[in-house]
């Protein structure tokens, strides 16, 4: 999902990538690449909102593993 957000070779999409300094994301790519992570994982009894508050503190591949992890969706 990140690397075809992000228009990424699979390979260069690692946990610690930096979304920003190692796979050239901008504003607008973190804006796109949260919303389909919500789409991804939402379900017909549970709807994923990233608020933007937590939206900016993801700043690595691992960051957002970690988030979904913790909100039970991995």
């Amino acid at each position: 999902l990140v690397a075809d957000q992000l228009r990424q070779p699979l390979d260069k999409v690692t946990a610690d990538a930096h979304l920003i300094d190692d796979l050239d994301a901008d504003s607008l790519d973190i804006v796109d690449l949260t919303i389909a992570v919500e789409e991804e994982f939402s379900t017909d009894e549970i709807q994923l909102e990233i608020p933007e508050e937590d939206a900016v503190e993801i700043r690595t591949v691992q960051n957002l593993v970690d988030y979904l992890t913790t909100a039970g969706l991995t």
